[in-house]
């Protein structure tokens, strides 16, 4: 290989590092709602708050009171590990400095209200509720950075990678209650996902014998947004005064609308050439359709409830298989993309559970389990394509609960851990110079954590 074709080599090799993506494989990598994080997200069988109109809308139909609920992340961070070391290993370089954190995250996770109307019951309560209801359940911010000098100290490199990716759930939710052991509820929801994907890459290398040097710079810049909608239909029936059952069912999403844009660029300027060449290449496309799909979810769940006491719940929750591409363009473009835009998601079950215990009538105690399964394709000893990260993982939460005349305040944490498996290039130079590609697979990583408070305004 030539001095010049190995400079280009170990300058395309961090142009596909892959380390950061968007992850179309996991459902709970955040919990939503006030009350459900307490409870690990064990929430089907009582959803007696705004967060129901997502978990069970037919619990809303217990409200006692009309209340505003806001459920904020305070900060959060994902760390991520490849073969034990933390960062992608980058082939060709060999004295790299490597930077990598997640910002500082404070975005509403869930906002909502519900009230009663229509009749009331011998006990005072209305038969029938309403609700809306606003959601964050996926959201990832993070960088990728890299500098240094390159190998044998021919060169310097600098590398950033910028991912943000997040989806918004907006809806609305009925419940009525039909006598005093059974509650119907339906709601509906529009999702807006968005996706951006930038990555900036400047490497130079000076040249044998002379004074000059050769340039490089690549920016990849992907973007896309695509909305949805979906139904949730549940039941809520009480076997007894402490015990009720849950179940609801959401329906495959119907897409409403998407797009994508893509900016592929590079220049090179290279002194060396003959004759001395500066060239500058440009791909973009701003009309492409990009896909994110919701199959169907059911959630069955269970709730023991001494009032004033404490509170046990678990659920299990099904996600049948669904299949989808992020972006749908030509060849020419998806070569360069950082991800794969082909998803295959599994059907997977997850399971939460948890409970909240009043030590004084003021002050509460709460601590719940979940799991959040892969739903991606297990991946072979020996891959010969790229595949999603296959992950499983398992989450507890902490709180500690006030409960005032008017307004419930909890302050929690979350956290998320578990090992797997990855496939990455098994060289860069092969995949960008159109040459045979090969893979392999890493030990793969993850961790999630961020700290989060809810408070409930009743009136």
């Amino acid at each position: 290989m030539t001095s010049r074709r190995a400079a280009f080599g170990i300058f395309l090799s961090i142009v596909g590092a892959r380390f950061a993506r968007a992850d179309d494989t996991h459902y709970q990598d955040y919990l939503v709602g006030g009350r459900a994080v307490v409870l690990g997200g064990a929430f089907t069988a009582i959803a007696d708050d705004p967060s129901g109109i997502y978990y069970n809308p037919a619990g809303i139909a217990d409200e006692r009171h009309s209340s505003l609920q806001v459920s904020t992340s305070l900060y959060g961070f994902e760390r991520s590990s490849i073969d034990q070391r933390l960062g992608l290993p980058v082939p060709g370089v060999e004295n790299l400095e490597y930077k990598r954190f997640t910002e500082l995250i404070v975005i509403p996770a869930s906002a909502g209200f519900i009230s009663g109307f229509g009749p009331k019951n011998d006990n005072g309560q209305h038969t029938q509720a309403y609700g809306v209801s606003v959601m964050v359940p996926s959201y990832r911010s993070f960088s990728t950075s890299f500098t240094g000098r390159l190998e044998n100290s021919t060169g310097d490199a600098a590398y950033l990678r910028r991912v943000t990716d997040r989806e918004l759930w907006s809806g609305a939710g009925w419940a009525i209650r039909l006598g005093d052991k059974l509650r119907l509820g339906l709601s509906g929801y529009y999702i807006l996902r968005s996706v951006a994907d930038r990555e900036d890459v400047t490497v130079h290398r000076p040249i044998a014998g002379g004074d000059t040097e050769r340039f490089d710079l690549v920016t990849n810049d992907v973007s896309f947004t695509n909305g949805n909608v979906c139904l949730i239909g549940g039941a809520k029936y009480r076997l007894l005064p402490e015990l009720s059952v849950g179940l609801s069912v959401q329906s495959p999403s119907l897409q409403a609308h998407s797009n994508a844009s893509l900016a592929f660029s590079r220049a090179v300027s290279d002194p060396d050439a003959s004759p001395p060449a500066s060239t500058f290449d440009r791909l973009t496309l701003t009309n492409a359709r990009s896909e994110t799909h919701y199959g169907w979810v059911v959630r069955a769940g269970t709730a023991y409830v001494r009032t004033f006491k404490y509170t046990l719940a678990a659920d299990v929750s099904y996600h049948a298989p669904v299949s989808y591409t992020l972006i749908d363009v030509a060849p020419e473009y998806r070569q360069r993309l950082p991800f794969n835009p082909e998803v295959r998601r599994r059907g997977v079950m997850n399971f939460n559970a948890g409970g909240e215990f009043l030590v004084v009538r003021e002050v509460s105690i709460g601590a719940g389990v979940f799991s959040n399964f892969s739903t991606a394709p297990a991946i072979p000893k020996t891959p010969n394509d790229d595949y999603q990260p296959h992950v499983n993982l398992y989450g507890l939460s902490m709180t500690l609960g006030y409960f005032g005349e008017y307004t419930l305040s909890r302050l929690g944490v979350v956290y998320s851990f578990g090992h797997g498996s990855d496939v990455i290039p098994a060289s860069d130079i092969d995949r960008v110079l159109n040459d045979q590609q090969g893979f392999k697979r890493v030990s793969y990583a993850q961790s999630f954590f961020y700290a989060f408070l809810s408070s409930t305004f009743r009136y």
